[in-house]
């Protein structure tokens, strides 16, 4: 079975960064820019795993975990930052969300998803 990932961040850049190598890892990805627009797919299509970047606009990426893990409390989180808050973190494990810095490349990211996946069996 292949994991379902939904990546969220507000800059389509960085989405297309993070959904590509994922694809080509064979997990089903979506990516979406917007707060609304993922709250509309975590209800329509909840995944197995959220990443969601730390500024989402007038919201957050811990807004979502809140929203999305309250309907659906299995799915993991992750939420990335651009340096290391250990506020943010704080409140990230609050939730049962991972805060880290945002990966620099595919092989970050891929060990990241492949770590979240392992410590949390769907």
């Amino acid at each position: 079975m292949a994991y379902s990932i939904l990546v969220v961040d507000e800059q389509p850049t960085e989405v297309a960064r993070l959904v590509r190598p994922l694809q080509n890892a064979g997990y089903r990805v979506i990516g979406t820019t917007t707060f609304e627009a993922a709250m509309q797919t975590l209800a329509e299509r909840p995944p197995h795993l959220l990443i969601a970047a730390e500024r989402l606009g007038p919201f957050n990426g811990l807004h979502l975990v809140v929203r999305g893990r309250s309907e659906f409390p299995q799915m993991a989180a992750i939420v990335t930052a651009s340096a290391k808050d250990p506020v943010l973190e704080a409140e990230a494990t609050t939730f049962g969300a991972n805060c880290v810095v945002a990966p620099r490349n595919s092989t970050e990211l891929l060990a990241l998803v492949t770590r979240t996946f392992a410590m949390r069996p769907m």
